[in-house]
């Protein structure tokens, strides 16, 4: 397949920020990622500056981010913080590793569930939602990696194997979106506390979670048994759903539904999840056909080029659970709700970084095949 426009929309991305905003958020922080791997990948000089220009312009003359608030308790603000440990590894700078010690202080008293998982929000109590294990545990276990003694790992473990127990629907054979512990929103299931349905992105957070932490783990004294069987399960659930173009619907096991639609970020998550568990040796080596196919269906279906911008559509703006803090509008969590009350919408991050992070496993995969 060619990957012209890819390549091409690449750099567009990258050369100003019309698509993205230069803040300390995890949807930006997603979008460096995809560069640091490019990066780490090719040796480019130019995806490496983009990331530390871009990070440079948040911290202030005495060298803080005002946006980083440890006061804060959202999980969200501790992804972007993955993106500081190769900026510091290579310019030795103490403000990325001061940022970074205070984080992750933070996690030792970021309320948690009764059986130890971390809260999404302070705003969301009692609250496990999929992504959250994207946004805090590969941070968590980097951190513990590089700078921690003694190294310890068992509390990331136990809070997969949290999310394990109280979000994988055993009826559907599949993860829900989320779980409040508490069984007190309106969207928690009275019995499981679980949201009602599966919401594709949730899922391709979570399993990028497991892929990004197995690597990280490799070579430490951790028993990572279980993630590897759970990316095995996972990916081997969501396959049964999985389109013959190759994508995933937005609500993922209503394929029926008239209006449920192949959604792009939730695919492209799951392609780089599959592709890089491939690579690793996570997953069975014929696996990566899966991956393929469900990068090439999102390229074919929603990558196109208008007066020379390239654009990836089929991307869901958003989407959560409970009252919105900000627009007050109400989440569900129901089959309209992720149908008709989400925009449909282009090049936002949640899509364009994923399609970046799965590029490079598929020009890897070129890479090998060719040599």
């Amino acid at each position: 397949m060619e990957y012209g426009l890819v390549d091409k929309m690449k750099a567009q991305y990258r050369a100003e920020p019309k698509w993205y905003s230069v803040r300390w958020h995890y949807i930006e922080g997603c979008i460096l990622k995809a560069y640091l791997d490019s990066w780490a990948q090719t040796g480019s000089e130019e995806d490496y500056q983009f990331v530390k220009g871009f990070i440079d312009r948040l911290y202030d003359e005495e060298g803080n981010i005002s946006a980083v608030n440890p006061a804060y308790y959202n999980i969200d603000q501790i992804r972007m913080a993955t993106v500081l440990f190769p900026l510091y590894e290579r310019e030795r700078d103490p403000k990325y590793k001061r940022v970074m010690d205070l984080l992750y202080g933070q996690l030792s008293h970021y309320p948690r569930t009764n059986s130890g998982a971390f809260w999404h929000k302070s705003n969301y109590p009692h609250q496990v939602w999929l992504d959250g294990l994207y946004m805090g545990q590969p941070f968590y276990v980097q951190y513990t990696k590089q700078f921690a003694e003694p190294k310890e790992y068992s509390d990331t473990l136990a809070q997969f194997r949290n999310v394990r127990k109280n979000i994988y629907n055993e009826k559907k054979r599949l993860y829900s979106h989320a779980y409040d512990e508490s069984r007190q929103m309106f969207w928690s299931d009275p019995v499981t506390g679980q949201s009602p349905n599966v919401w594709g992105r949730a899922v391709g957070w979570y399993v990028m979670a497991l892929v990004d932490v197995l690597e990280l783990l490799e070579g430490e004294e951790a028993d990572a048994g279980f993630l590897q069987q759970d990316l095995q399960d996972t990916i081997d659930d969501m396959l049964r759903h999985q389109h013959s173009e190759g994508m995933w619907y937005q609500v993922v096991d209503r394929a029926d539904h008239p209006d449920n639609y192949l959604e792009s970020s939730g695919t492209l998550m799951m392609a780089y999840a599959i592709l890089k568990g491939v690579r690793l040796g996570f997953l069975p080596g014929e696996y990566a056909g899966h991956g393929k196919k469900a990068f090439d269906g999102t390229v074919s279906r929603y990558v196109r080029e208008e007066e020379g911008e390239v654009l990836l559509g089929g991307i869901c703006r958003s989407a959560g659970l409970g009252t919105h803090p900000d627009t007050g509008a109400v989440r569900d969590g129901s089959v309209d709700y992720y149908l008709h009350s989400e925009k449909i919408v282009d090049n936002n991050g949640h899509g364009a970084a994923p399609l970046l992070m799965a590029y490079n496993e598929i020009k890897r995969l070129l890479n090998q095949a060719a040599s």
